[in-house]
């Protein structure tokens, strides 16, 4: 039977609806059974085909299926078979029957009583199932990034604009950078400062658990998909709906996992483990490497087709060696959250302290500085920093070394020392030879002339 359009009923009081019509599409209501006057909303669908019902139910994006009296037996069955990976309540109207999860029998609701009691259901199952994987539910910006991003160097500015400009389009989005700086904080920047701050930000790392457990936190389970799997898993994908799922690490997935991204990405469509129902997916992915992605994609971490489908928007985060002018701030940042989780006094920071910390070298980048922040917060005396705590744990930047590496004879020619220079570029820009030849001065073409003639001396390795 052909889906009958809702229509707003002159009976229906259009007060009943006034805190339902505003609400984003993930709020939506189905009508199984019933008048269409009853499903007189613009977020409301109204079917009485079964099979209609299941396929509407197996798009997603629905927080509550109403099942009115004369269908009950059909729908009952329809949700048991999909609550897969959707946190859907569904509601028998006038039921007293026992009945399973999903479905809650009521008995003296309306409609209307029934539907906000079962938005509050569902709002609170999401709610749960967010936080209990370190996300942030709809509406909650406790989160934000913003703090996390510290510093006005110029690369941290330009890093905020490009995080601005890809916050306009809704489109998968990657973010790549060394291991320490603050990817997490930057996708929750991103997503906070984007039309899906109202929805949810649920983050996912690939870098925990097995290729199993990955597949069944992204993607969700049906019922007796396996041994011992007596209830449905909740889908991040599905309780990302019109918000924004993070995949950190994603180079550490599996190759099954990334396939099924690839199709999540190319289709818009996924499907529960144990289900061969495809549902519609609505969440924008926003995926995070430790490594260039090229370089993960020749080193068979990433697949190419992946990469593919999530190199609309490519932003690089710049490293702490990138933005050097950023240390002070970051480091009464860190103080002060050092000084609030610790439950201990904030200490000040004498010149001697922080001189010694402008001049570390910082290869674990921002969590290392972080760390030797909280152990100036744990080690202070009297509010003040203890630089015997932390000089042992710092290792001093080639700036403020002296000259003595760069003194010509015996085992070093000045070709070697313009070879170990230039090669330290190279690592420093993550093998970028254009950005490499303008920070030392010479011509991408010098460049690649160079590189080419220490490879075939066989000196410097074939992957550069």
């Amino acid at each position: 039977m052909a889906e009958e359009p809702a229509r707003r009923g002159k009976d229906v009081p259009s007060a009943a609806w006034a805190n339902t019509e505003q609400l984003p599409r993930t709020k939506r209501v189905l009508h199984f059974g019933g008048s269409p006057t009853e499903a007189s909303s613009a977020d409301a669908v109204w079917v009485t085909d079964p099979a209609l019902a299941r396929d509407h139910l197996a798009r997603g994006g629905f927080a509550v299926a109403m099942v009115h009296p004369a269908a009950a037996d059909d729908l009952a069955e329809i949700a048991r078979s999909l609550q897969e990976a959707d946190p859907l309540v569904v509601v028998l109207l006038r039921s007293s029957a026992p009945t399973a999860e999903p479905v809650v029998a009521v008995g003296d609701m309306d409609p209307v009583q029934a539907i906000a009691w079962g938005r509050a259901r569902h709002t609170a199952r999401v709610e749960s199932r967010v936080r209990q994987l370190g996300g942030a539910p709809a509406g909650d910006y406790a989160c934000r990034g913003q703090d996390e991003l510290v510093g006005g160097s110029e690369a941290m500015a330009g890093f905020r604009s490009r995080l601005l400009q890809v916050a306009e389009h809704d489109v998968p989005t990657l973010i790549h950078g060394a291991c320490g700086t603050p990817l997490e904080p930057a996708a929750r920047w991103l997503h906070v400062t984007s039309g899906r701050r109202e929805g949810n930000f649920v983050p996912i790392d690939c870098r925990e658990g097995a290729e199993s457990q990955l597949l069944l936190r992204i993607f969700g389970h049906v019922r007796h998909a396996f041994p011992g799997a007596d209830q449905a898993g909740v889908a991040a994908v599905a309780l990302a709906q019109g918000g924004t799922l993070l995949l950190d690490g994603l180079e550490h997935a599996s190759e099954r996992v990334q396939r099924r991204l690839v199709e999540l990405l190319a289709r818009g469509t996924w499907q529960p483990v144990g289900s061969d129902l495809p549902r519609t997916s609505s969440a924008r992915l926003v995926a995070v490497l430790r490594q260039p992605p090229i370089q993960a994609v020749m080193a068979g971490l990433l697949r190419r087709e992946l990469m593919d489908q999530l190199s609309s928007h490519v932003i690089r985060m710049p490293t702490l060696a990138d933005r050097r002018e950023d240390i002070p701030d970051l480091v009464q940042h860190h103080l002060t959250q050092s000084s609030m989780r610790l439950g201990r006094p904030r200490p000040a920071v004498d010149d001697e302290v922080a001189a010694l910390l402008t001049l570390g070298q910082w290869m674990g980048h921002d969590r290392e500085l972080e760390l030797v922040c909280e152990r100036l917060v744990l080690n202070a005396v009297g509010g003040q920093t203890d630089i015997e705590q932390i000089i042992g744990w710092i290792s001093l930047s080639s700036q403020s070394r002296t000259s003595e590496g760069l003194v010509c004879g015996g085992d070093h020619t000045l070709e070697e020392l313009e070879r170990r220079a230039i090669l330290a570029t190279l690592r420093h820009n993550n093998g970028h030879r254009r950005r490499s030849a303008a920070a030392l001065g010479i011509g991408v073409r010098t460049l690649g002339l160079k590189l080419r003639r220490w490879k075939d001396a066989a000196i410097v390795p074939e992957t550069l």
